[in-house]
């Protein structure tokens, strides 16, 4: 930049002279493109009256430049801008517009002439610069106008330089920055900063946070907080992104499709809710899609797993905390004992010490055949369909057609009481207290094995189609090749009466007087595990992958892992049962126990956590008696009654299906 005055070499009096005052301030827009949007403040300081005045007299009031040695440094100076790059010119070209825009006429081949500003002029001079500096406000003059020729620059410095030193003028520039005007150093720094090793990044970038004030960590905050807010499920493939969802609780597949549409696509995809059925153990959708459809039920799902899952979840939920709706009562037996029960479909079948069998429907509660023809009491069943096979102390096996209340067959050939039995396919073994197991062909009545080797009653039976696991008050256990009517193993350990028994095919659960539990390897026979916690006999068992549930007549429930031996609950507590356990059935997410004690408990499996009351009996704790319990995925059957006739024998039916009316 540079100031100019102009004097006549023919008069001493003072012509116009543009300077700024002490105390202005230029404020100019660049019109470079190249610095799109920023501002130049240029704060001019005025040469002391010595440095004009200088010159003027040294020169005798000629048109010759002054100080040339102040010259040669400033243009030593001048070739060092010229090195600093394309960014150092563009300043200095702009500072010799902004001041060669102050009135200065440079004539070509000489040098500016200066006369010194007398202080009576000091109004004028401030009228003039008030007048420059709003041109250059409006946008005059722009570096546009002027080259950007390296020796166009640097002859309007030299041609102004005269006037005021250029080391008298400063440059303030404030810029903004933005992607479109970064700072020239800023790609240097980027590129060095990409040329490094990810620890080195790292450790730039916590050395740049330590530097920053807190408004700058918080712009930090503002840009990078957006990129983990970004909606990745989306830009995934479907199949990674359902992989994803996969992990998520059912609970929040609900949530996440209420976030937008293409999340809702997702998250009621069939396959991934196929897959959270068959973590809950639903295994067929089908009739559950068929029976909505016929009761016409609108819905707007569109995943029929998804539906399926939503209706179980519901129903558990009728389980755990709706409230209980009134039983169906099923009267009969008039006041005896009923002693086994059966509940399968919609039929539901009682055993009793009347020497009868009643066949119940489960929707409507009435009673659909009375199965006559023992003449003992009934202490065994079991049922396949339309089959119904009973055990009684009149030492004969009946089998029965459920539809017609038709005895189809007789077996004859015990010679004490049947006391046990268990259905597989067509065969059905049963045991007795002549201590001798018989296999039978159901469809034929044909006695097809006899297995003899216990020394006392067989209390407990269990038959997979290939081998035959028997309990008996001898204590022992046999494993037994049904077909060759070979004993395989004899499994001994307990030291009292066995009186119930578990097989899945790979082990044998047995349970005693003793108040153990044994498990046992079906192959070799060998006893794995001591189970020891009870402090009576464990009257009922149930097992199902590995997990036991066992039932006591010290009023206790457990779970075990029968792999690790491990006791994985303890169903107890101040709501626990107040008499022995009866009866009980657990499946992935309920325990359900019934008791002497008149009631039937709900129990969380995993938690082992008491989960509520499902049957109480008035007369509880004074002789009502809950003595078999049978459950499906929607209704609780329940068999009740009393030893000293305060309570009606009679069957209570609970129904928590969600679709019940």
């Amino acid at each position: 930049m540079a100031a100019s005055c102009s004097t006549s070499n023919t008069s001493g009096n003072n012509a116009d002279c543009t300077s700024p005052s002490p105390t202005e301030t230029i404020i100019t827009e660049s019109g470079d493109k190249g610095v799109p949007g920023t501002s130049s403040v240029v704060v001019v300081e005025p040469a002391t009256e010595s440095s004009c005045q200088g010159e003027t007299e040294d020169s005798g009031g000629a048109e010759s430049p002054a100080g040339d040695e102040d010259n040669e440094e400033e243009g030593e100076g001048w070739g060092e801008d010229e090195e600093e790059g394309s960014a150092g010119e563009d300043n200095q070209v702009e500072d010799c517009a902004l001041l060669a825009a102050a009135t200065v006429t440079p004539v070509k081949g000489t040098a500016c002439s200066v006369s010194p500003i007398p202080a009576t002029n000091e109004a004028s001079v401030s009228r003039t610069w008030r007048k420059r500096k709003l041109e250059v406000q409006n946008g005059f003059p722009s570096k546009k106008l002027f080259p950007e020729d390296k020796t166009v620059a640097s002859s309007l410095k030299k041609t102004h330089e005269g006037c005021i030193p250029l080391e008298k003028v400063k440059v303030q520039r404030s810029v903004i920055p933005s992607k479109d005007n970064p700072p020239p150093e800023m790609y240097d720094w980027l590129y060095q900063f990409q040329r490094w090793s990810n620890a080195e990044r790292l450790l730039a970038i916590d050395q740049l946070i330590d530097t920053c004030e807190p408004t700058q960590v918080r712009h930090m905050m503002q840009v990078i907080e957006p990129q983990f807010q970004r909606d990745f499920i989306s830009l995934l493939p479907k199949e990674l992104a359902l992989y994803v969802l996969s992990f998520l609780e059912p609970r929040d597949l609900l949530r996440a499709a209420q976030t937008c549409r293409s999340w809702r696509f997702l998250a009621e995809d069939n396959l991934l809710w196929r897959e959270k059925c068959r973590e809950a153990g639903i295994e067929e959708v089908r009739e559950t899609v068929a029976r909505k459809r016929q009761r016409g039920s609108a819905s707007t799902v569109t995943s029929p797993w998804k539906a399926a899952f939503m209706r179980q979840h519901a129903i558990e939920m009728n389980w755990r905390i709706k409230p209980i709706r009134p039983p169906k009562v099923l009267k009969g037996h008039d006041d005896h004992v009923i002693t086994c029960l059966q509940f399968s479909g919609n039929r539901i079948v009682s055993g009793s010490d009347d020497n009868t069998l009643k066949v119940w429907s489960a929707t409507t509660g009435k009673c659909l055949r009375t199965l006559v023809g023992h003449t003992g009491g009934v202490w065994s069943s079991q049922m396949s369909g339309s089959i119904i096979i009973s055990g009684s102390t009149d030492r004969t096996l009946k089998v029965w057609n459920a539809e017609s209340g038709q005895c189809i067959h007789t077996l004859y050939g015990h010679t004490s009481t049947v006391r046990c039995m268990h259905l597989h396919g067509k065969k059905v073994v049963s045991g007795s207290r002549d201590a001798t197991l018989r296999v039978w062909n159901i469809e034929s009545g044909e006695c097809l094995h006899v297995l003899v080797g216990h020394l006392a009653a067989v209390r407990c039976v269990q038959y997979d189609g290939r081998l035959v696991v028997s309990g008996a008050y001898d204590y022992m256990v046999k494993v037994w090749n049904a077909e060759r009517e070979e004993c395989l193993h004899t499994l001994q350990g307990h030291t009292n009466r066995v009186y119930s028994l578990q097989f899945d095919g790979l082990h044998v659960v047995s349970g005693s007087l003793d108040t153990s539990i044994r498990v046992w390897e079906v192959e070799t026979g060998a006893c794995r595990h001591t189970l020891m916690g009870h402090q009576s006999l464990t009257s009922g068992m149930e097992l199902r992958n590995n997990i036991l549930v066992s039932g006591n007549a010290d009023s206790t429930v457990k779970v075990w892992d029968i792999v690790t031996g491990q006791c994985l609950q303890t169903l107890s507590g101040p709501n626990k049962h107040q008499s022995a356990v009866t009866c009980l059935q657990f499946n992935s997410r309920f325990v359900i126990t019934s008791s002497d004690d008149g009631t039937v408990k709900l129990w969380d499996v995993q938690t082992g956590e008491f989960i509520r009351n499902l049957v109480a009996l008035d007369s509880g704790g004074s002789g009502g008696v809950v003595w078999r319990i049978r459950a499906n995925e929607t209704k609780l059957v329940c068999a009740v009654g009393s030893r000293n006739g305060t309570e009606e024998t009679k069957l209570l039916v609970l129904d928590f299906d969600v679709e019940s009316k």
